[in-house]
């Protein structure tokens, strides 16, 4: 395999790569030595290994996104913010509140395990996550986990794990309220309400957002059935409220609900709708207690509801088409921590799922249950770390599947770390790909998928890097439509990133170069759909007194839309920029202004759908201290 990643590319036939590698170069050879030194504290990372662990003793890539980043991006959706990860792009289908889908690492959206507050979400029909609903207010933390995670979590995570956390309060009353308006007549504002003590925390998180956004199909494909010349709006309004206590003993109860609900306009017809109704809503309860210093144990149930419901014209449900989706998933998992010596730790669990649909589509099966087994073991020799997991999951459809990973790390340096790691994961098909009416098959295998990669990480006194080099094989691959176990597909791939400050400027930057492509059938050889072979990402903001600025860019190379790779599907590369400035204008008192796409760019990310020109966006925020 190694060969194998070394020739994956030639950067003289990769402009756009060439062009940030150099800035990532430039950023490794700056006087750093020179600067002041930065705050060194631990970021803390949970979902790697279903516990608590530093960024440093974590040995999968991982991406921390703050509400401190959100904030300073001045971002409005979960995609603005995820996109700036390594080895994410993003489809979506016309503007704000259109359907958004995620790939990571060069795998299928539903390839991606999406958590909030650790109960899994999205729907059992499309096995897609609508992040497109999610509301960026409720956000207190993502962390992105890069790489297959199947040997903790089970189905889906082959690309990688993306989990949300909604916003915790902590000591004292801290009340935020957010307004803001923009291009489209946008309008949106969230309240707040944080606080708590030493013992109790709660945060109440309220908000409505909502746009004329803009004509969403330019062509009538990918499903574009009827050309409307208008613009397709969206409104939503949500709620949140998270809340915990730690009792004497040191046992924690903690517990959470997130809703959003609304309608979403777009492009259609009498069969596919115009307009659609949506609700998605996320229950969650966990204790947590420690027998003495060395064991913990935790508790988890919850619920995720996914419901849409389709229109015509503003009319009754659609006559003529399946117009009702509803999934409803209930999950419990049990976990025991036990640290068994200073060097060693061991990780135990299981967990339980139900998925249930209703709907008006003739669903021959319409619940379906999987328990799971998972050990993890970790263990530090000296300068070097081994992890070991392992899952068993019985599944009512696709009876018992096994999954595991290896992962060792060693120390070169204080500030030079080599990781190396192999895992197999897999996604269990869905209700639509099982039991779709004339098109499901239920005979469908899981999908299976391998990953090989090997890292490479460092840190200087303002900012740290990364490389990692990867190959992940997937095995009766599911194509679009119709469902069958037909496809395969290999992708491999390099992710470069640094972060540093140059010259008073926060820098950070990353590339992805992959290659991902189908490896049998009539599309041997061809790109995977939607997926770019270049990625890259900069973003630098500077603080000046109450005033912070900043800008991004973000590029993508082409791309097809049909798995053929048809000359007709191709998507053209494109570049964008965005501009931001906050000012604080008194103790309670902020206001921010940001400029998307200030070049005005013309570029699509699925085919026929528009994505929106230059734009803009006002925020006035009062938080006293």
């Amino acid at each position: 395999m190694g060969a194998q990643l070394r020739n994956i590319y030639h950067m003289k036939q990769l402009p756009l790569a060439a062009l940030f590698g150099t800035s990532l170069l430039c950023l490794s050879i700056s006087p750093l030595l020179a600067a002041e030194q930065a705050d060194t504290l631990d970021n803390i990372v949970v979902t790697a290994d279903r516990k608590a662990r530093t960024v440093d003793e974590t040995l999968a890539p991982v991406t921390i996104i703050t509400r401190k980043d959100i904030e300073k991006y001045q971002a409005t959706d979960v995609a603005e913010v995820l996109r700036r990860v390594p080895g994410i792009n993003i489809s979506n289908n016309g503007g704000v509140g259109k359907q958004t889908s995620v790939f990571l690492r060069g795998t299928a959206s539903n390839h991606v395990l999406v958590l909030v507050d650790g109960v899994k979400i999205g729907s059992a029909t499309t096995g897609a996550t609508a992040f497109e609903h999610v509301p960026l207010d409720q956000v207190e933390r993502i962390e992105v986990v890069r790489g297959p995670r199947s040997s903790l979590y089970g189905s889906e995570a082959i690309g990688g794990v993306i989990q949300i956390f909604t916003r915790k309060g902590g000591k004292g009353f801290r009340p935020e309220v957010n307004i803001s308006a923009g291009s489209h007549n946008t309008q949106e504002a969230d309240v707040n309400l944080a606080g708590g003590n030493q013992t109790t925390w709660y945060n109440l998180n309220a908000g409505h957002s909502q746009t004329d956004g803009i004509n969403a199909c330019n062509s009538a494909t990918s499903g574009c059935f009827m050309i409307e010349p208008d613009k397709d709006g969206y409104r939503r309004k949500s709620a949140s409220l998270r809340a915990g206590h730690r009792f004497a003993n040191g046992t924690e109860l903690e517990a959470s609900l997130s809703r959003s609900q609304g309608k979403n306009f777009s492009d259609g017809d009498i069969f596919s709708g115009n307009s659609n109704d949506f609700v998605q809503e996320n229950l969650s309860g966990k204790i947590k207690h420690r027998l003495g210093e060395r064991v913990a144990i935790s508790a988890q149930i919850g619920q995720s509801r996914d419901e849409s419901y389709s229109y015509f014209n503003g009319g009754d449900l659609n006559p003529f088409a399946s117009r009702q989706f509803n999934t409803r998933r209930n999950t419990a998992s049990l976990q025991t921590d036990v640290t068994l010596n200073p060097d060693a730790a061991l990780t135990v669990g299981m967990d339980t799922q139900k998925d249930n649909v209703t709907s008006d589509n003739n669903y021959t099966v319409k619940s379906r249950k999987n328990d799971g087994l998972f050990a993890s073991y970790q263990h530090t020799f000296g300068k070097a770390n081994l992890e070991v997991s392992a899952r068993s999951d019985d599944n009512e459809q696709f009876g018992k599947h096994n999954t595991g990973a290896v992962a060792v790390g060693y120390n070169i340096s204080d500030n030079l770390r080599m990781t190396a790691s192999h895992g197999k994961a897999f996604r269990a098909p869905t209700f639509n790909e099982l039991y779709w009416p004339g098109a499901g098959d239920p005979n469908l295998k899981p999908e299976k998928s391998t990953n090989t990669e090997i890292g490479l990480n460092g840190k200087w006194v303002n900012g740290n890097w990364s490389a990692n080099v990867f190959e992940n094989k997937i095995n009766d691959m599911i194509p679009v439509w119709p469902p069958s176990n037909i496809d395969k597909a290999t992708i491999r791939g390099v992710e470069l990133g640094a972060s540093t400050k140059l010259a008073g400027w926060d820098v950070n930057a990353n590339v992805t170069l992959q290659n991902p492509k189908n490896a049998a059938g009539v599309n041997d050889g061809k790109l995977l759909l939607r997926r770019p072979k270049q990625i890259a990402n900069v973003d630098i903001d500077r603080k000046l007194g109450n005033i912070r600025v900043g800008a991004t860019v973000h590029a993508e190379s082409e791309r097809y839309d049909n798995p053929a790779n048809t000359p007709a599907s191709r998507l053209s590369g494109y570049g964008t920029l965005d501009l931001r400035a906050d000012y604080q204008m008194a103790k309670d008192w902020a206001i921010g202004a940001k400029v998307g796409n200030i070049l005005d760019k013309k570029y699509q990310t699925a085919q026929g759908y528009n994505q929106d020109g230059i734009n803009g966006l006002v925020t006035l925020k009062y938080a006293p201290k």
